[in-house]
C-alpha cells in the first residue's frame, strides 16, 4: 500500500479497488450486483474524494435519496461512474470527478493528459507507453 497526498492507493489489479472502497462506502457499494471497479488505482483519490463529499452531503440531507453505485469504469478515456439515487448535487460531483479523471493519470494518479488515437487513456509522460 502506498500513500499518495494523504490517502492510501494500492499497486493493484483494477479488480481489488472494489473491496476497498466497499470497506469505506459500505452504503454506497452494498449492492451484489458490482463485482469489479474498471479501471487502475491512479483514480482512487479522485473516487475516494467524490464518496466522501457525497456521504457527508447525504448526511447532511437525509432527504436526498441515498446514493448506490452501479459501474465505475474506464470510457473514452475518462472515469465513468454510474449510479442510483442523489439529486442535482451528486449529480454536479459525480461530473466534476468524470472532468478531472481527464487530467489525472489513470495508472499512478499522477498528473496527465489523454493519449492514444484508436484507444485513449489518461496517463502521465511515465505511464504513456
Amino acid at each position: 500500500i502506498v500513500l499518495v497526498t494523504g490517502v492510501q492507493t494500492c499497486a493493484l489489479p483494477i479488480c481489488d479497488l472494489l473491496p476497498l472502497l466497499r470497506r469505506r462506502y459500505p452504503e454506497m457499494f452494498s449492492g451484489e450486483h458490482m463485482r469489479e471497479i474498471a479501471c487502475y488505482p491512479g483514480w482512487l483519490e479522485l473516487l475516494d474524494e467524490l464518496c466522501r463529499s457525497l456521504t457527508n452531503y447525504l448526511n447532511e440531507n437525509p432527504d436526498v435519496p441515498p446514493v448506490m453505485v452501479r459501474q465505475i469504469k474506464e470510457k473514452f478515456g475518462g472515469l465513468r461512474l454510474y449510479y442510483e439515487g442523489g439529486d442535482g448535487r451528486c449529480r454536479a460531483a459525480v461530473d466534476n470527478a468524470q472532468e478531472a479523471s481527464l487530467s489525472v493519470c489513470e495508472v499512478c494518479g499522477m498528473p496527465g493528459q489523454l493519449v492514444g488515437t484508436r484507444w485513449v487513456s489518461v496517463r502521465c509522460d511515465e505511464h504513456t507507453n
